[in-house]
């Protein structure tokens, strides 16, 4: 990776009745906005969000329930929650269109957002967008997530101790993802095991008009999205480009960041974004 000095700002903003917390790295350019995954945090970017520094105003949000953002007691859906916080924000504070980029819960939420504010948002990025799996396959969810709601649950030494057998010794790694934990609301795990906040890809996919670049890994190792699935999926996005890695799994810009930065970078060249390209 390329050495970025530029430290990150924690800063805060009110939109859609929640007080979300972000991190900015530069306020160059325009806005390029990174969203994580469900049980993570704006901290998952912090190796990805530097390298974009120099041509873009880079920002990372912990989504309502996460990180220092607010923790409301319920409503934690994808478009009618997390989407419209950050729908707000494009509205209230973001002068030109954003660049946005998602992990995971982040990449669908991305989603509803382009479709919400089309003139708020230049293109998004989709890094195993589990678009399908909540709505058409809710076992293989309450297979994944149920363990995690139980290691939320427990005393945090615990849930190190348990995390760092898991990890085969990594405690760095370990010591990450139980700190995302704590800071997490349990709701979010809840309202997500209850199955009453299903993805409805046939529904938003559609409307989106922007430009897309959809990252996919490899199911064999974690990925999320199957392989029956992603002619569906680049079919309900009208302007989208598919990349398929086979070496990596769900955790795309944490296993690979040097191949994910230039691929999001090629990508944003394509379209001419930036303030080294306007």
């Amino acid at each position: 990776m390329t050495s970025q000095s530029t430290q990150a700002q924690s800063r805060y903003v009110e939109a859609n009745g929640q007080r979300l917390h972000y991190r900015r790295w530069s306020a160059n350019g325009p806005p390029l906005i990174f969203l994580h995954g469900v049980t993570s945090s704006a901290t998952s970017w912090d190796e990805i969000a530097p390298e974009f520094a120099a041509d873009y105003c880079v920002m990372a949000f912990d989504l309502r329930g996460h990180g220092l953002s607010s923790k409301p007691a319920e409503g934690y859906s994808w478009a009618d929650h997390y989407a419209a916080d950050i729908v707000d924000f494009l509205r209230s504070h973001v002068d030109e269109p954003a660049v946005l980029v998602g992990h995971s819960l982040g990449a669908v939420v991305a989603v509803p957002v382009a479709a919400g504010v089309p003139d708020r948002v230049r293109c998004i990025v989709m890094e195993d967008p589990p678009a399908f799996a909540p709505s058409e396959d809710h076992a293989r969810t309450r297979d994944r997530f149920e363990p995690v709601l139980a290691l939320k649950r427990m005393r945090y030494e615990d849930r190190l101790a348990r995390l760092v057998d898991a990890l085969n010794g990594d405690r760095q790694a370990a010591q990450r993802r139980a700190d995302s934990l704590e800071t997490m609301a349990e709701q979010v795990l809840v309202e997500l095991l209850a199955g009453d906040n299903a993805y409805r890809p046939d529904e938003w996919f559609p409307r989106v008009a922007c430009p897309s670049l959809v990252i996919l890994g490899n199911t064999d190792k974690g990925a999320v999205v199957r392989g029956e699935d992603r002619p569906r999926l680049t079919s309900l996005l009208r302007d989208s480009r598919l990349v398929e890695w086979e070496d990596v799994g769900h955790g795309i810009h944490t296993e690979q960041p040097q191949r994910f930065v230039a691929e999001v970078r090629a990508f944003l060249d394509s379209l001419g974004t930036g303030t080294a390209l306007s």
